[in-house]
């Protein structure tokens, strides 16, 4: 299959107008195309084809997602999200039927074509998983929305002929199932096709919205107040969830059983490398690649230590991530910042608390004290010190401020307050490339955005199992993810739906699964109403001549003065677990009825 790039694409009156951004094509662009002259050349056909992977919205690199589901706070210049409230109703409201028609366009002009009947037919299902794709990010935001598969024209057409109502949120659904089933034999089945849709992309797609599907048809029926519209455009019933749940484990199952993927033993170079022929793990990926187009994100969030420019430290990730990382003996994450008598535990190096964790921890986060880089990432909060009757806690708003002894009193890298530096006393170091060049704003970065992985699958596997009743299964494909993080074979002798839920949150952490397995689950409003505030943690150097404890540190814990006083998020489940439909859209469309309480 040949490469993919993404060319800018207007279609005009039958023509269409092509601005070339690589030299993929091997030819100079040309201006103004026939239709005819398109779809005679696999090439511009291509091209078209890139422009709607290009527009389906994929959440790469996002850094409200981040801060959103209290992952991260902000802690770059202004606020950010980091002032609570509402979340309002048109949060990540997503309504674009103008691209549902250019998708219907393409599968349409297809069929004039005189490309090989081979070809098309790959071409063709492509843009049928684009549109599946387009109606999934669609339906988990917004509930049941119009399936529209055909163009239409207001030519001989009245205004009423062109509207239509919602279809139900179970219809969408079903539609998203019956397009996989549909076109998955006619995509590559090459587990090395990662940029454009493949056999396993599609059947990824489906593992991923049945689950979707089977976990709001479960546990929306559990709401004191189930979110239901009378015509079903929001709402499943519950007795399909085993059916969606079924046909999730069903497509999770051909791409394990293919022994086309595997689990890749670096899990930070997963996320971070520019190495363009791994594929062990990679399913589906959304390519970053200069000059065509380039990741800001290590631009974004270096440490000051190893900033290329002006910019970073915008993330600061929160204690309570920290601490979901267990210890690889098996006990629960929480730091030994005291003992049980609450007395401060001593430590030689601000890195030795995080000694024999999760090794996926030090792959997500930049800790105190560790090299990235090339550098290592000096954090440290201030100095306790013995004053002959009590202590004294030293600290400076200058990053890199030593004593008269030349001990370090602030860190280089902080933490502060202050913009781009660490206000929780870490960083993010997942999609951070150490590549030279990738924290400036004149290279940038060329890591791609996965958009899924075996990781995932296997994950999602182990759910439905368990949501099936099948134990055994769900215990295996947890375990094996663990596995790769450190873990001894078999670490879990058993298994529960809040061990799987904990297992997505550390092996897909900062990944932009969080919120959407929140309001699927319908646990949103749990997670975010009346919950503690995220924390961080200070290490402090500990000065007392004469005390074994002379120049080791300890921990402190720390509410996060970037959040100020604001209130914690508000989401109401009454109306928060889907968006609003666009004003537009239902002043253009009387037959569209509003989600509840909207």
């Amino acid at each position: 299959m040949k490469k993919l790039i993404i060319i800018l694409i207007t279609i005009i009156s039958g023509h269409v107008f092509i601005g070339c951004s690589d030299d993929f094509l091997d030819k100079q662009p040309q201006n103004i195309l026939s239709l005819e002259t398109v779809w005679a050349n696999e090439d511009l056909v291509i091209s078209l084809l890139g422009d709607l992977y290009n527009r389906v919205p994929k959440g790469a690199f996002s850094q409200n997602d981040m801060q959103l589901t209290n992952e991260a706070i902000w802690s770059g210049g202004g606020n950010g999200l980091n002032g609570g409230g509402d979340f309002g109703t048109g949060l990540y409201q997503y309504w674009d039927y103008s691209l549902i028609r250019e998708i219907n366009l393409f599968i349409e002009n297809a069929a004039n074509s005189t490309l090989d009947e081979s070809v098309l037919t790959g071409l063709v299902a492509e843009a049928r998983f684009i549109r599946a794709s387009v109606y999934f990010e669609m339906v988990k935001r917004m509930g049941g929305v119009p399936i529209i598969t055909q163009t239409f024209s207001y030519e001989g057409s009245s205004e009423e002929d062109l509207q239509f109502p919602r279809n139900t949120e179970a219809e969408v659904y079903d539609f998203i199932a019956s397009e996989i089933d549909a076109i998955k034999d006619d995509l590559a089945d090459s587990g090395a096709e990662i940029r454009r849709a493949s056999r396993w992309a599609a059947l990824a797609l489906k593992s991923r919205a049945m689950l979707f599907a089977g976990s709001i048809a479960k546990y929306n029926n559990t709401l004191p107040s189930p979110i239901n519209l009378p015509g079903e455009e929001v709402g499943i019933s519950a007795g399909r969830a085993d059916g969606y749940f079924q046909a999730s484990l069903e497509a999770s199952n051909e791409i394990i059983n293919s022994g086309n993927f595997s689990l890749h033993n670096d899990y930070y170079d997963l996320f971070s490398t520019s190495n363009k022929g791994l594929v062990s793990e990679t399913i589906f990926v959304d390519d970053f690649r200069n000059p065509v187009k380039r990741s800001w994100f290590t631009y974004w969030n270096t440490a000051p230590t190893n900033r290329e420019d002006d910019n970073g430290g915008n993330l600061s990730p929160v204690l309570e991530v920290v601490e979901a990382y267990d210890y690889l003996d098996g006990t629960s994450g929480e730091l030994k910042m005291e003992d049980g008598l609450g007395n401060p535990i001593y430590y030689d190096n601000p890195e030795d608390i995080f000694a024999n964790k999760d090794l996926r921890l030090n792959s997500t986060i930049v800790l105190p004290n560790t090299q990235f880089r090339g550098a290592k990432v000096e954090i440290q909060a201030g100095i306790i010190q013995w004053n002959g009757a009590s202590y004294d806690t030293l600290i400076t708003a200058n990053l890199g401020d030593r004593d008269a002894d030349n001990n370090i009193i602030t860190g280089q890298d902080g933490p502060s307050d202050e913009a781009g530096v660490t206000n929780s006393g870490f960083y993010i170091k997942k999609f951070v490339t150490e590549a030279p060049g990738a924290g400036s704003r004149t290279v940038l970065a060329d890591n791609w955005w996965i958009v899924y992985r075996y990781g995932e699958i296997l994950l999602n596997a182990a759910e439905a199992s368990f949501e099936l009743g099948q134990s055994g299964p769900a215990l295996t494909h947890v375990n094996a993810v663990r596995e790769r993080a450190g873990f001894g074979a078999n670490s879990l002798g058993s298994i529960n739906i809040d061990a799987i839920r904990k297992e997505r949150r550390v092996e897909l952490a900062y990944e932009g699964h969080l919120y959407w397995d929140l309001k699927r689950w319908r646990t949103a409003h749990l997670e975010f109403n009346g919950v503690k505030r995220p924390t961080g943690a200070y290490p402090y150097l500990v000065l007392h001549e004469g005390e074994t404890f002379h120049k080791k540190y300890v921990y402190v814990k720390k509410p996060l003065s970037r959040l100020g006083t604001n209130p914690a998020r508000n989401f109401r489940a009454d109306v928060n677990y889907y968006s609003e439909i666009p004003g537009s859209a239902l002043a253009n469309n009387p037959k569209l009825v509003k989600n509840p309480n909207h």
